[in-house]
């Protein structure tokens, strides 16, 4: 009776979208892993300049799922590797890296960073990816087109506090390898809101996880929605419960601009890597949340009825933002001065 349950479990999973076919399942011989968290080796993630894609399986607490995604590309896209405009500790400030090609790229092609069009890297077919250790076995093949990986059908949560997760191929673009994660607790801000002041340093606190747990937390801000140049602050920590983002970080941030809603998130995850000739891929197990950020002296707006008198809203697309407007330029401080549109710039 045992046996026939267990076969029917394996069908049902099998026929999700993207997952092995039953033929393909039944011919799969698993060895054992490593159970203990304590004794696996986890590896940092990614650079950027080696990052060619990576899986994750990430417990979103906003929305209450769980779910796997991952694709591997056979190059890195030169357009998304950030340029690092400031270092301060764990924390740097990102900006985007405008590659321009003239004549404009083909389909097919992207900018390089020699500003000559070269091939857009492809998604590769990576075989049948198997993960274990979640509350459920998942195995996943290619879906086209793009050879993209996705499965939201597991439970939420998806798994255990401090079970070891394994990832694991055995053919594909990069041939056989494994990749491990540890289920990560909950993700429990102790505020609501970041709010961000020049000048002073930002203090972010969390619940923090179960004595000996593998994972780290990453910040990631964005308080320039609709800048030309706008630079995104990352910060991969110590999971200790408490953080404190050095003011030199925020006064940059805050100085290379402030338009639209920004926008915040908070992760506590796993990492994991794996490095070939061909690149570098990654494995996150993840708890994430988003979160609501301010910024001190800066309102943002969508119609006038956002603002308090005597402010008004720069309903400019690319600022949605209060201002206090000016009559002279006394009423700006040096060495701004008042503008046609009543404007201290």
């Amino acid at each position: 009776m045992k046996r026939r349950i267990f076969l029917v479990f394996v069908a049902g999973l099998c026929m999700a979208a993207g997952a092995v076919a039953c033929d393909d399942e039944k011919k799969i011989v698993e060895p054992p892993f490593e159970q203990d968290p304590a004794l696996i080796t986890l590896h940092f993630p990614c650079t950027e300049d080696l990052r060619i894609g990576g899986f994750q399986v990430q417990t979103n607490e906003d929305m209450g799922y769980t779910a796997v995604d991952g694709v591997v590309r056979d190059g890195i896209v030169p357009g998304q590797i950030p340029e690092v405009a400031l270092t301060e500790g764990d924390c740097r400030l990102l900006g985007r890296r405008n590659l321009f090609c003239d004549p404009a790229c083909n389909p097919g092609f992207t900018c390089g960073f020699e500003e000559t069009c070269v091939p857009m890297p492809l998604g590769q077919d990576m075989g049948t990816v198997v993960l274990r250790g979640l509350v459920e076995r998942v195995a996943l093949k290619a879906l086209q087109p793009g050879s993209s990986y996705s499965y939201t059908q597991l439970p939420h949560p998806g798994f255990e506090v401090n079970h070891v997760i394994q990832l694991r191929t055995t053919s594909g673009f990069l041939g056989p390898l494994e990749l491990y994660g540890v289920g990560v607790s909950q993700l429990v801000p102790t505020t609501s809101a970041w709010t961000l002041a020049a000048g002073q340093d930002l203090i972010i606190e969390w619940t923090p996880p179960p004595e000996g747990a593998r994972s780290r937390i990453l910040i990631e801000l964005n308080i320039d929605q609709h800048g030309l140049t706008p630079l995104n602050m990352s910060c991969n920590l110590p999971d200790t419960g408490s953080a404190t983002i050095p003011a030199v970080i925020v006064d940059a941030l805050i100085a290379a601009g402030v338009t639209g809603y920004p926008t915040g998130r908070v992760t506590r995850r796993t990492e994991d890597s794996f490095t070939s000739t061909q690149g570098c891929i990654d494995f996150f197990v993840t708890s994430v949340r988003t979160m609501t950020v301010q910024v001190a002296g800066h309102t943002p707006c969508t119609s006038q009825d956002d603002c308090t008198p005597p402010e008004v809203c720069d309903l400019d697309p690319m600022i949605q933002q209060c201002y206090t407007p000016c009559s002279g330029p006394e009423d700006c401080t040096p060495p701004a001065t008042c503008n046609a549109e009543n404007k201290c710039e």
